[in-house]
């Protein structure tokens, strides 16, 4: 049986793409920062026959991810969902797209930037001797061209970093002749409770955690190469950031 770490698995995107990936037959490995909330998506997955244990994955804690990674021996894929959009803020949604750019202050870059690039970053490192030798790498990203609905200046810099060190990885495989892939997934407009937002909202355009997950999963699971690329919810690769450069 193949074996997957999905982190952030114990609630929306990261949940569903864990039950998608279960129900075609991995052993899921739930990562999570609270063990009871961990433990209680393990209880779900369980329930529909799906293999499951759960893994504490702090991605603010190095220690926990340094622990993680010495528990497991051999890994097929690794899904790194977890991340935040923005530093907690009292009475503001963790992912408020009415924010000022200008009112994002530098411990609000730093908190973000530690979790979603130097966090994931990290667990990368510490697992690329247990990944096997067609392992997949599988980085949950967003878009980060700021448009007028879509600017919030933390979330989008964070993962711009994240989808550079996709590339940069992707590159350093392919150089070394490696059958491992690393690739991006923007799953789009998704209802979860970091953003308050409604499935089927803004006319259809916002998908359900449940949608998200299971065409995920099929991005995931495609026998494509994929390697190197950020991959849109409608199947769009963003290869190269500078194309235009190039003429």
């Amino acid at each position: 049986m193949k074996r997957a770490l999905v982190t952030g698995a114990n609630k929306g995107i990261g949940f569903e793409i864990a039950r998608n990936l279960g129900k075609r037959g991995y052993d899921i490995l739930v990562g999570a920062r609270d063990e009871a909330r961990g433990q209680a998506a393990v209880e779900k997955l369980a329930a529909e026959g799906i293999s499951a244990t759960f893994i504490k994955i702090d991605l603010n804690d190095l220690d926990s991810l340094h622990t993680a990674a010495k528990t497991i021996d051999s890994l097929d894929l690794l899904v790194n969902n977890a991340g935040i959009p923005d530093s907690v803020k009292p009475g503001r949604a963790a992912l408020d797209l009415t924010k000022h750019t200008f009112d994002y202050t530098t411990e609000d870059l730093r908190t973000t930037m530690e979790t979603n690039f130097l966090g994931t970053h990290e667990l990368i490192k510490n697992l690329l001797s247990s990944l096997t030798d067609n392992a997949k790498i599988v980085n949950i990203t967003v878009p980060i061209s700021p448009t007028d609905f879509w600017h919030p200046l933390a979330y989008i810099t964070s993962k711009a970093a994240l989808n550079v060190m996709t590339l940069t990885y992707a590159y350093e495989f392919e150089k070394m002749g490696s059958h491992r892939q690393i690739f991006g997934i923007m799953p789009g407009a998704v209802a979860t409770d970091l953003n308050g937002m409604e499935a089927g909202a803004h006319g259809g355009f916002v998908k359900s955690s449940e949608a998200a997950g299971q065409m995920s999963a099929d991005i995931i699971l495609s026998d494509k190469n994929q390697n190197g690329q950020i991959i849109q919810y409608d199947g769009k690769i963003v290869s190269d950031y500078e194309i235009q450069l190039r003429g």
